[in-house]
């Protein structure tokens, strides 16, 4: 088993050398309209060496797939968001929709069910017509079906309304906002705003993948109110952000990634403090996944709360790489 998973954590750098979001082979663009989308699901072990292997820092393994599909659209999810039922919303970077089920025997992930795929409609209401306005790489999902989308190369976000994976049809509408800010200007094409979430009431954090203030810091965009400021974040082994979420009032968990020929793909999750005033955020790790685990590009990040648990979810970007996969890996939150 050693040998086929070195495939997938040491690709040669001139196959995985644009993780930060671009594909080296032609990747499909937004799909024609809204499609049901199969997914076949494999399951896969936490440690291939180590199958009966479950902790990994704070969190405990509860299954993880594989994802494929013979929809050639199917690939690059860079974001991902998850309702307590078990209805999936996820974004390409590409410029679809992927939404799906998840199927679960108690606590453990088994399968998927029930995928739908469907372009992102610009304002006009029509598909992205190239890339560089397809790029979607962060996405929330508020409770009442607001979703907003965060665009890299055009740096931008979309705000959508009434998005229900189980009702497709809202799939299929166009953005009710688009919203820029003057303080993307320094970040680059593909190192803009890969991470968005919410903080609270009117508020969010948009955190650049490469995009860094003089001192070195990441940039983080933290709006409240209609006013948005200039922070830093400092991520434990300086990985590049690529997914967060709010956790708890005032606490977010940040997902974050490095690739290196040497060793592959280093992924984190981090617990970040929303402290006032203008130092850095400071990230405090609370899991590492490197080889010889099972990992992947992982970009999205999701929660699902039940009786007083939280259970992480997080999924992989393939980047369309026959060398790489979609993950779908399935954990809890544990311990302090």
């Amino acid at each position: 088993m050693g040998k086929p998973m070195q495939i997938h954590r040491f690709v040669v750098p001139m196959l995985l050398g644009t993780l930060a979001g671009g594909v080296l082979a032609r990747a499909p663009g937004p799909v024609g309209g809204v499609e049901p989308l199969a997914l076949v699901a494999v399951p896969v072990a936490l440690d291939p060496a180590d199958p009966a292997r479950r902790d990994v820092g704070r969190l405990r393994y509860l299954g993880g797939l594989v994802l494929t599909s013979p929809n050639a659209a199917f690939g690059g999810v860079s974001a991902l968001r998850a309702r307590d039922d078990g209805r999936f919303l996820g974004i390409t970077d590409t410029g679809n929709w992927v939404t799906f089920d998840v199927v679960e025997a108690g606590d453990r992930l088994t399968g998927v069910r029930g995928g739908v795929i469907a372009p992102l409609l610009a304002a006009d209401g029509q598909p992205a017509r190239a890339k560089a306005d397809a790029d979607a790489e962060g996405l929330e999902w508020a409770a009442d079906g607001t979703a907003t989308v965060s665009f890299e190369q055009d740096h931008r976000l979309q705000v959508y309304a009434g998005i229900d994976p189980r009702l497709p049809a809202t799939l299929a509408r166009a953005p009710v906002a688009v919203r820029r800010s003057p303080l993307t200007g320094r970040w680059p094409i593909n190192g803009g705003g890969e991470a968005y979430a919410a903080t609270g009431p009117g508020a969010s954090a948009w955190f650049a993948e490469e995009g860094r203030s003089d001192d070195g810091d990441r940039d983080v965009l933290l709006s409240d109110g209609g006013v948005t400021t200039r922070r830093g974040y400092r991520s434990p082994g300086d990985l590049s952000p690529t997914d967060a979420i709010l956790l708890s009032p005032g606490h977010l968990l940040v997902l974050a990634r490095h690739y290196s020929p040497a060793g592959g793909v280093v992924v984190g999750l981090s617990e970040v403090a929303l402290t006032p005033g203008g130092g850095p955020l400071e990230g405090r790790e609370i899991a590492r996944l490197a080889p010889p685990l099972t990992v992947d590009n992982l970009e999205g990040l999701a929660l699902r709360r039940t009786a007083g648990r939280t259970f992480v979810y997080l999924v992989s970007d393939d980047n369309f790489n026959g060398l790489q996969r979609t993950l779908l890996l399935k954990f809890e939150l544990v311990g302090r």
